[in-house]
């Protein structure tokens, strides 16, 4: 996971360490509720640009947590209530793909 944070971390343009401790509990937070989406007790390698992008979404939101909407002087700024709403079709895509169901198992009748 190291490695993921380093992405994250240059993800946000970040060189030093100030918030690598906050940066890995929302790569944890993200990987574990992407886990519970996918109905998975490890995460797939190709879901891990999406739990970078989680993170990034969270920390861009740092102090402003509850935030659904705020306007002031013409500016209007609104988070999403889903950290993975963006990626709702790559999500959905991937549980069709590994549903298990038009998923044959082939059986060589040669084999002894």
């Amino acid at each position: 996971m190291a490695d993921q944070l380093n992405k994250l971390k240059i993800a946000l343009q970040m060189s030093d360490g100030k918030y690598d401790d906050l940066l890995q509990l929302y790569l944890d937070d993200a990987t574990d509720f992407l886990k519970l989406r996918l109905s998975v007790s490890a995460l797939p390698d190709e879901m891990q640009a999406i739990v970078r992008g989680a993170a990034v979404k969270k920390f861009n939101r740092f102090k402003n947590e509850g935030m659904a909407s705020y306007s002031q002087d013409g500016e209007r700024i609104t988070f999403s209530s889903n950290d993975f709403d963006e990626w709702a079709d790559e999500i959905s895509q991937w549980k069709q793909d590994h549903n298990g169901i038009n998923q044959g198992i082939w059986v060589n009748p040669y084999e002894v």
